[in-house]
């Protein structure tokens, strides 16, 4: 599996993952019972922004390689800030913002030359 590969099928997964559990979570009522609204219109934000970001950091991956790598760590960050509790979140968005500057690295070609 190459970089780029790794790179796509990580994000998406993560940025679904985080549209769903932004979407689930903010229209569970029972969830919400001790939290103010503006606590959950911060928790939504955070979550399907983050997904939003990260789709538009792929989008761009192949014109923009830094630029991408600062959306998708921005989104996969902000994504797993209201879950960090999950660990599995902080775990994947780390994971994909390593991948990426990987990526931006190879691409640029600022990584160094394979023996």
């Amino acid at each position: 599996m190459t970089l780029e590969k790794a790179l796509v099928v990580l994000g998406f997964f993560v940025a679904a993952a985080y549209l769903l559990v932004g979407i689930i979570g903010g229209l569970s009522l029972s969830h919400w019972d001790d939290a103010s609204a503006s606590d959950q219109i911060l928790w939504v934000s955070l979550l399907v922004g983050g997904a939003i970001l990260i789709v538009a950091g792929l989008r761009i991956s192949r014109r923009s390689p830094w630029g991408a790598a600062a959306l998708i760590s921005v989104g996969a960050l902000a994504g797993a800030l209201p879950i960090f509790w999950t660990l599995i979140a902080v775990v994947l968005a780390i994971a994909l913002v390593v991948l990426s500057f990987l990526y931006a690295r190879r691409t640029t070609g600022l990584a160094p030359a394979p023996d």
